[in-house]
């Protein structure tokens, strides 16, 4: 009976990928859901926060150098000086990289200056002056469970949190994306039977789990959301006390100084992220249309913990 039930989860999984579903394709308006009072309050919480902070979380895609280009020019616009220092931090890999990563070699013939932080194998005072010594930090894909593991013991996310209040620009993809957001739902827990992104769409498959992250954007925050495995997450965002962020490969969630937007890889156009906050009602939207409602969001969470 399990079986089955995970079975017609994941065709209606896979139907709200194809067709848009739930309200995906539709734009609603802040309005909707808070009082204008409110949207202003807490659109002004939002640029409170981080006011000259950037943050750039990916979902996946990006990969060839034309497209990732908006992700590398945005960034350096927000920087404003003309050799930026950039970090490369491979924690969610397990420290391993190629020194012609393609990132690495992106931001070094745009101008930058580069440097690598090996989280597991640093100090913690290490981590925090390469942390302050960057205008751009660019955490990789691969382990949550890793990643946070480590940037707790070495304090990393306390030196994050201080880089983006000096305006610097936080940017990864995958695990590289949640780590800057409250939680991260990541697939790094021993195999178990699920809802997996092939067919026959249940299968055995590692687990997922939800990891505290840098709280730096006041969300549960899920990549790859255009695979129906990672799709699974719907599920928990329905029922969740917190709102969640959920971000197709393709599709990048900007944060700058409290306001959001949506960037897309020019190779898929149509990627998005979306909202999720059962609390107000708010259920799959469409953040491209409506990227002025997660700064609302953003900014009653904030208030509330005030």
């Amino acid at each position: 009976m399990e079986k089955l039930q995970l079975f017609f989860k994941a065709l209606a999984l896979l139907l709200s990928i194809v067709t848009g579903f739930f309200g995906g394709l539709f734009p609603h308006g802040a309005e909707r859901y808070y009082s204008e009072e409110e949207i202003d309050r807490f659109t002004a919480a939002s640029k409170a926060a981080y006011p000259d902070g950037m943050i750039i979380a990916i979902g996946g895609g990006f990969n060839s150098d034309e497209t990732f280009r908006p992700i590398l020019e945005r960034s350096l616009a927000h920087v404003g000086k003309a050799r930026a220092h950039m970090l490369f931090v491979p924690t969610a890999s397990h420290d391993e990289y190629a020194e012609n990563d393609a990132i690495l070699t992106r931001f070094a013939a745009a101008g930058c200056d580069t440097d690598v932080l090996l989280v597991s194998k640093e100090t913690a005072q290490a981590a925090a002056e390469k942390f302050a010594w960057a205008d751009i930090v660019y955490a990789t894909g691969g382990s949550l469970k890793f990643l946070t593991e480590n940037w707790s013991e070495k304090g990393v996310f306390e030196a994050a949190d201080a880089a983006l209040k000096r305006g610097a620009v936080l940017m990864g993809f995958s695990s590289g994306a949640m780590c800057w957001a409250d939680k991260g739902w990541d697939d790094t827990e021993p195999e178990t039977f699920r809802i997996i992104a092939h067919g026959p769409f249940v299968g055995t498959a590692p687990g997922f789990a939800y990891y505290n992250c840098a709280g730096l954007l006041p969300f549960c925050l899920t990549p790859h959301y255009d695979s129906i495995g990672w799709r699974s997450y719907t599920y928990e965002a329905e029922k969740a006390a917190y709102p969640s962020v959920c971000i197709e490969n393709g599709a990048a969630l900007v944060y700058e100084g409290g306001r959001y937007s949506v960037l897309s890889d020019a190779a898929t156009p149509t990627r998005s992220v979306f909202l999720f906050y059962p609390a107000r009602g708010i259920r799959f939207v469409n953040l491209r249309q409506d990227a002025a409602l997660a700064a609302v969001v953003d900014g009653e969470i904030r208030t509330l913990r005030a």
